[in-house]
């Protein structure tokens, strides 16, 4: 199909492999695995990594890959051709591969069914019934399931009810005039065989255990013979790949939002104690001293002897030391983590443990910048407020953004384990085990926030409160109906209740700081001895954001700023339908929320790290069960 601008930033997220993107046109393309990337319109792919790299080792570490890397930038190389040897443009003409899906279309005129090559750059086809060329419209139904997978609609197995069917008729996509899938039909021109699309968006019968959705148990005539997915994975570069599956797939819209759910970790920058190198570390990103320059050396006299060349004279300043332990950085040679351990244990919990040690100090470096605003030891004993154990400004900080997979139909696990992201490399290369592929995209963002803490021994007391567990345990027994491995900090009162205080937060720091909602975002650290939150803006300038943000950390503007937010809390324009179903059944995708909807607490998917789940007011401001209750 045609060629159709991408942000690197949406490559990592909103359009990664497998995704489906939808030009301005109205086509319909998924996004090509990451086997081929960074390959040029000859198919050549590029000599040199290094202006792509992305140094965050703790990352690499835990993800256990060599690189990470930014989506390649698009650089026509007309432009270059006749600059002379003066300027040289490397790494031009470099394309995401995009691939027509789906692949069936209909003729505007008869309605006729026709199928296009998956490399086809037109959706203008010869249509068999009107014997004519004509600009075909996709159709508007793909089948996903929840391993991944993403195949064809079964138009000819549908209108057959036989999965096995073998009449070769023209279909017809026809429409009898309505708003529901009852006013569709396929129709064969080979049998005369019709079928409306009733019940193929629809996911299990009620009181259906197994997950058969109404498609594998309607499609076949046959009603012992159930539809299984047939595991296809178009992005890998063909409609003919595919793997075993025994999911039962749905049929989706394909712009629908749950067709694809971007699987990423992210962290925030942690400096060393050593701030000589941090800023050669700063020094090395700005001059190109990447992993694989460094691999091409073998002594550590060489490379430091390259580095030295490399980098401005200034770098002679630095002690030797200095420079090989910027380096080791670099190469991620030092044991970062404990991989023995991390093995048992959640990835992002990891991160997220050392971030809080970090958050909680007063920091200066080129790429963190933390300053203590308050501590409960100065308290102002006029006001209730030791609920909070302390407010940090981040005037600074980093993040980098990896992708590791993607699922369907469901966010997935809340947290990522090593296993997730085995089988996310599965999902974003054909060939995971090659050494070429031993990378994963990635991109930076830089920032302000508020980082805040609460006190942890009245969270630990207001947990334990009877009312607490008693309103606490009916949530926690619908969560488990539908995810049994559940995470020790998903299984607390304290987990819910520091999700939402974020949300109210944020929402009433939108009306404030100058950034809208759609801009803040929240990181939450919920371990023993620690619960925090991090509301923080970024963007992709290394300059970071404007200051509107931090501003409101000061404790003068922090606390009158929470104080409004708790009392906004108390009360939904939805209220009390609002209220009165979260406290008795929950509300919200698969009942997961208790007084909480669009009204009062959600907010826009780029803000949210649990997609609007596990959120709750009445944890928050309740009379007798709230941790605010004396606010």
């Amino acid at each position: 199909m045609k060629d159709l601008p991408l942000r690197r930033s949406q490559l990592v997220t909103t359009f990664g492999p497998g995704a489906l993107v939808v030009s301005p046109e109205g086509e319909t393309a998924i996004i090509g695995s990451l086997d081929k990337w960074f390959y040029n319109q000859e198919m050549k792919k590029v000599a040199s990594f290094d202006e792509y790299e992305v140094q965050e080792p703790r990352l690499k570490s835990l993800l256990n890959v060599k690189k990470l890397l930014l989506p390649p930038d698009f650089r026509p190389g007309y432009k270059y051709k006749k600059q002379g040897s003066s300027f040289v443009q490397t790494n031009t003409d470099l394309y995401i591969p995009l691939l027509r899906f789906p692949t069936w279309h209909f003729c505007p005129k008869c309605k006729t069914l026709h199928q296009a090559p998956m490399s086809s750059r037109t959706n203008w086809l010869e249509c068999r019934e009107c014997n004519d060329r004509k600009k075909m419209i996709q159709v508007p139904f793909v089948i996903v399931c929840s391993q991944g997978h993403i195949s064809e609609f079964p138009w000819r197995e549908w209108v057959h009810s036989d999965e096995n069917a073998v009449c070769g008729g023209s279909l017809k996509l026809l429409s009898t005039g309505g708003t529901t899938l009852d006013s569709l039909k396929v129709k064969c021109s080979g049998c005369g065989e019709e079928r409306s699309l009733r019940g193929i968006m629809t996911r299990a019968e009620t009181g259906d255990d197994n997950g058969i959705s109404m498609l594998g148990r309607m499609l076949n005539k046959d009603k012992e013979k159930l539809y299984q997915c047939p595991g296809n994975t178009p992005w890998f570069g063909s409609d003919k790949d595919r793997e075993p599956c025994s999911c039962y797939p749905i049929a989706v819209l394909k712009n629908a939002s749950n067709v694809y759910f971007p699987r990423t970790l992210s962290a925030i920058h942690l400096p060393g104690e050593n701030l000589q190198v941090e800023e050669l570390l700063e020094l090395f990103e700005a001059y190109g001293v990447t992993v694989s320059w460094l691999e091409s050396y073998d002594s550590i006299e060489s490379k430091v002897n390259f580095v030295r060349r490399i980098c401005p004279p200034h770098i002679q300043e630095y002690s030797l030391s200095d420079i090989e332990t910027a380096i080791a950085y670099v190469e991620s040679s030092e044991e970062l983590v404990d991989s023995e351990g991390v093995r048992e244990r959640w990835v992002e919990r990891e991160l997220r443990k050392k971030e809080f040690e970090m958050l909680i100090k007063e920091v200066n470096t080129p790429t963190l910048k933390i300053a203590p605003e308050w501590d409960q030891h100065s308290y102002d004993a006029s006001r209730p407020i030791t609920l909070f154990s302390n407010i940090n400004r981040v005037t600074k900080l980093k993040e980098t953004i990896v992708l590791t997979g993607f699922g369907r139909l469901d966010t997935g696990e809340q947290e990522l384990g090593l296993q997730t992201v085995k089988k996310g490399r599965e999902h974003l290369f054909k060939n995971p085990n090659l050494s070429a592929n031993d990378w994963l995209p990635a991109f930076k963002v830089y920032g302000e926030g508020i980082f805040f803490t609460i006190n942890t021994e009245q969270l630990l007391a207001w947990e334990k409160l009877p009312g607490v567990q008693k309103y606490f345990n009916k949530l926690l027994r619908r969560f488990l109906q539908i995810n049994s491995k559940v995470s020790e900090d998903m299984m607390s009162p304290s987990y819910v209740l520091l999700h939402t205080l974020a949300h109210v937060i944020i929402d009433q720091l939108a009306l404030t700081c100058g950034y809208n909602s759609t801009s803040i975002r929240e990181r939450l650290y919920l371990d023993k001895d620690q619960a925090g939150i991090l509301i923080y803006t970024s963007s992709g300038d290394s300059e970071g954001t404007f200051g509107g943000l931090v501003r409101m950390g000061k404790q003068d503007s922090f606390f009158p700023l929470v104080q409004e937010a708790i009392e906004r809390a108390g009360w939904c324009s939805s209220d009390p339908i609002c209220t009165e179903i979260g406290m008795a059944d929950g509300q919200g995708l698969h009942l997961l929320n208790g007084a909480a909807c669009h009204s009062c607490c959600y907010l826009p998917e780029t803000s949210c790290e649990l997609g609007n789940l596990f959120l709750d007011r009445v944890l928050l401001v309740h009379k007798d069960i709230g941790f605010f209750r004396s606010w």
